[in-house]
This record gives C-alpha cells, structure tokens and sequence, in this order.
C-alpha cells in the first residue's frame, strides 16, 4: 500500500473518531455543518484513498469521479460551519442550507460520474507513470471542471474574508481564535490552488483532501477540550459590549474571560479580563456551581452600595468539560424604587376605586329603594323580571305575583292628615318585609300600591299569605289624633305559568283581581283565572 493510502487511512478513521467524540457533546454554533464538514470530507478522502490504491485505471477513474460530491460539498459545509460560529447560533433556515449543501454535491457527483458520455469535467484521460506511482493518470480538466473550481475558490474565499473580518472586530481575547481559524482556512486553499495551478502533489496525489480534513480533526479536539466553539466571540463582542446589563463570563480555571463596560462600571472602571475572580472581592457568585450544569439558572439579588442588582448565574455554554459561568447583572434600584411607589399609588387608587364603588353601590340601592317604606320601587322590576320567569322555566315551579291596594286610603289622608297616610304605608311595608322569604321580593308599585314575588310558590300558598298579612295589618291600626284608623287592603294574586304567559301579562291579572276585589266590597283577596275563563276570580273577605 502507498504511503499516500495509508495516510489517508490514518485521517478517515481518525476524522470518525472526532466526528463520534463530537456527537457525545453538547450543542455549539454550527454543529449540523461541522459534522457535514466531516463526513464530505472523509468522503473525499475514503475515495482518495480507493484511488491511490487502485491500479486498474477503470477503477481509478471511478474514485477519482466519486470524490467530486466531497469536493464540491466539503467547501461549502466549511463555508456554513464557519458562518454559523462567528454568528454564534445556527444560521436561520439551516436545514435548508445544509439540504443545499448536499444536492450541490449530489448534482456535481452526477454530472462526474456521466463523464463518459459528455467529457464535461476531464476531456481526456491519459496514464502519466512515474518510477515512484506507475499507475497515476493524467486528467484533461474540462469546462465543467473549472467552472467548479471558481465555485469552489469563492466558497473558499468568502469564508476567509469573514474569518479575518471576525478577526479584527473580535475582542482582543478572543482574537486568537480567529487568526488559528483563518490560518487553518488558509491551509486546504493552499493545497487546493498548489494541485491544480502548480501541480504540487503529496505522496503522488492531491493534498487538499488530506487538508480539509484534518483541520476539522483538530476543532474537534478543541471543541472537546472547550478551547473553541464554547462562547461565540464575535456575538459576545458584539452584544455584550453595548449591553446595558453588566455581564461577566468566568471560564472553568476561574480567571475572568470577559466583561463588558457595564460591568466594569459596576466595580469602578476596573480593567477586570484575565483578573482572578477570587480577587474580584464579589459575593455574587453561586454557592454550588456545580447546579449550573445540570440545566439550572440561579436568580437573586446582591447590593453594592446603594445600588441593588438582580444577579443572574448560569452556565455560559453546552460544553460541559469547561466549568464555565456567565454573571448578568441589572441594576433594579430605580425598578424596585418605582415598584414601591407604585404599590402606594395602586392602594391610594384601589381604596379611592372601592369607595366609588361603595357610592355607585348606594346610588344604585338608592335609585331602586323607596324612601319611605325602605321596600324595592318599580324599577326594580327590570332588572329581575327575566331572572325571575327563567328560574321558574328552569326549576319547573311557578312564579306568584301579590298585588296589594290599600282601602280608602284617599280617605285616610283626607281624614287623618298625610302622616297617617305614610304611617299605613310604613306599617304595611313593615308586615311585608318582615315575613319575606329567600328569594322574594316586596316592591312599592307607587302610591298605596305594592307587589310581593314569591318564586317557587303556588297560588294556594299565596293566597294563605296574603290573608295572613290582612290579619296582622287590621291588628296594627293606624294612631292618629283623632283615635287609631283601621287599615286594610284588597289583593289581588296571579301565577306564572299557571294564569299567565308572561310577566306582564301575571301583573296584568294581579292588577284586575285587584279591582275585582275592590269591586266585591273591598278587605279581600281575589285570585286571577287564566284568560278565556268566566268570572274575574275567587273572593275571599273577612
């Protein structure tokens, strides 16, 4: 076996070793396109290797046209990987990205392996033996061939433009990370312009496989030693110098790796990267960092001065051999300050709201109470006629209306003056009230009138109560100055659905038993029939 092959060999099982090693560690930016980068790569070099060692041109020729879906797919997973990390997350859309990758490679894979039948990428092929290879073979590049390589070569360049430009806006510590990535991007340009513009070979074969993967070989040694790919530079630049938090990330050997102005303005300008951070005299670290890295992020808060700041620990990559810690820290003094202020200001408007509500409950209570009697007006009635003809459709009992008219009360006023007028009303507003039960309701219609609700009654249980009241309110007469007045009314009763189809249609019919009781001499209770029926009701007198 050649040396060549058996170099090859050494990297292909190599580059699997890194690629598992890789699987096994957490998330870092561009991982999908690393292991891309990888498995293109070994690609290449599996078919560069079957090429060395073959020594049937046919066979040669075959590997030598399946290496073009590494050739074409390994620059352009190098492009994306490299473009994923100095961003410091996954590009967006990244599946699309790679998925393009791949066809890319594919169609070019394609196109090589019909060769035959086009000559698109060799135009000839020829043996060119030399003591040391006497089966090398001579390849006649075609258009197909160059138009590839200026892809291939743009795809190389772009990724070292944005390597050197992320090189010089990097933050000075993170700067030689960028120089080792844009001296490492420069190595498999190299060996791929020394192949095809000098003819430059290693062992009698194209360097640039052997290029491309070993530099991914040595990340992965670095992603697994946290030296690489643990904190995006260019992102933490970026972002955390112009954030307005004070951030602070510590690596795993306890020495600062970055702060931003924030921070540094937090400990009075201090120059706080590369420091110690035992000597940073701060006691906001976390107890138990070792929580960190099981998922866990420690809250809580830390004064200095007279200032009080929200200290935020967690930590700062997936790469769990670095031991590494991020400290945010906002200043919450002037939150909790207007918190506090706040709090007195919405318990000034919740007891300044309760009051209103208070006054809103009484002018509502007001609006629907009658001042002398204490009892319900007629407005009520709006506001509970619907509740009240729905609980009786619900519950399947009826709903009673009383309608009371108190006798020759003209006369009364007439006779005894006003105050004995207000004085019968006020007694039998009194009766009423005194002997609701839940759920009733007992409403000065206006003047001499009132009306009792009773849900869940029946007529026959109306009626016995209403002569009930009649009794009490002829015990309770009237005192005036010209010796007690006799109080007495005529009421009427009515039911819904019994007489009635309707609430007003069952005060309609209160109303009517009323006058029917008036028209039988008054002091009686008369109960509504249904419409259609003969006779205005049942009496019932004293």
């Amino acid at each position: 076996m050649q040396p060549a092959a058996v170099i090859l060999a050494f990297v292909v099982v190599g580059a699997v070793l890194t690629a598992w090693h890789t699987l096994r560690l957490g998330n870092f930016p561009g991982r999908t396109d690393y292991l891309m980068l990888m498995a293109s790569g070994g690609w290449w070099a599996v078919s560069a290797f079957f090429d060395i060692s073959a020594s049937d041109p046919a066979t040669k020729i075959f590997y030598a046209e399946l290496a073009w879906y590494g050739i074409v797919a390994t620059p352009i997973s190098w492009m994306l990987f490299m473009t994923a990390y100095i961003r410091g997350s996954d590009l967006p859309n990244a599946a699309l990205h790679t998925g393009l990758a791949i066809a890319a490679g594919l169609v070019m894979l394609t196109i090589a392996m019909t060769n035959d039948v086009h000559h698109l990428v060799y135009v000839a092929i020829t043996p060119a033996p030399t003591p040391a290879y006497p089966h090398q073979l001579h390849y006649e590049h075609g258009p197909v061939f160059f138009a590839a390589m200026i892809a291939i070569y743009f795809f190389m360049a772009l990724t070292a433009v944005r390597t050197l430009r992320a090189a010089i806006r990097a933050p000075q510590v993170h700067r030689i990370q960028f120089i080792g990535l844009l001296v490492s991007a420069m190595v498999p340009w190299a060996a791929n312009a020394a192949y095809n513009l000098a003819g430059i070979r290693v062992f009698g074969f194209d360097p640039t496989p052997l290029a491309y993967v070993l530099a991914p070989m040595i990340y992965g040694v670095l992603i697994s030693r946290n030296q690489f790919l643990s904190l995006a530079p260019v992102a933490i630049g970026a972002v955390v110098a112009a954030h307005p938090d004070g951030i602070l990330v510590v690596s795993g050997n306890g020495f600062i790796a970055e702060a931003n102005a924030a921070m540094r303005g937090i400990f009075d300008g201090r120059q706080l990267v590369g420091q110690p951070f035992s000597e940073l005299g701060a006691t906001f670290g976390p107890a138990d960092r070792a929580s960190l890295f099981d998922g866990s992020e420690l809250v809580h808060r830390w004064r200095r001065g007279d200032r009080v700041y929200e200290v935020r620990t967690m930590a700062v990559d997936a790469v769990r051999h670095s031991r590494s810690v991020a400290y945010v820290l906002r200043d919450i003094t002037d939150y909790l300050r207007a918190q506090e202020s706040l709090f007195v200001s919405t318990r000034l408007m919740e007891e300044r709201l309760e009051a209103n509500l208070r006054l809103q409950e009484q002018l509502h209570e007001m609006a629907h109470r009658d001042s002398l009697t204490g009892l319900h007006n007629r407005r009520i009635l709006e506001n509970i006629s619907g509740r009240l003809i729905d609980t009786a459709d619900a519950v399947g009992r009826s709903l009673v209306a009383v309608s009371l008219d108190l006798d020759h009360f003209k006369r009364l006023n007439d006779t005894y003056g006003h105050k004995a007028g207000d004085d019968a009303l006020v007694a039998m507003a009194g009766v009423l009230a005194r002997s609701l039960r839940p759920g009733e309701v007992a409403v000065r219609m206006g003047g001499e009138e009132f009306l009792v609700l009773m849900p869940n009654a029946d007529i026959e249980e109306a009626r016995a109560r209403a002569e009930a009241w009649r009794a009490v309110i002829r015990a309770q007469p009237v005192t005036t100055s010209q010796g007690a007045a006799e109080i007495t009314f005529s009421a009427g009763i009515s039911a819904y659905p019994d007489t009635a189809a309707s609430f007003e249609q069952m005060l309609q019919q209160a109303d009517k038993a009323v006058y029917a009781a008036k028209r039988a001499g008054r002091n009686r209770v008369v109960i509504a029939r249904p419409p259609g029926e003969l006779g205005d009701g049942r009496t019932r007198s004293a």
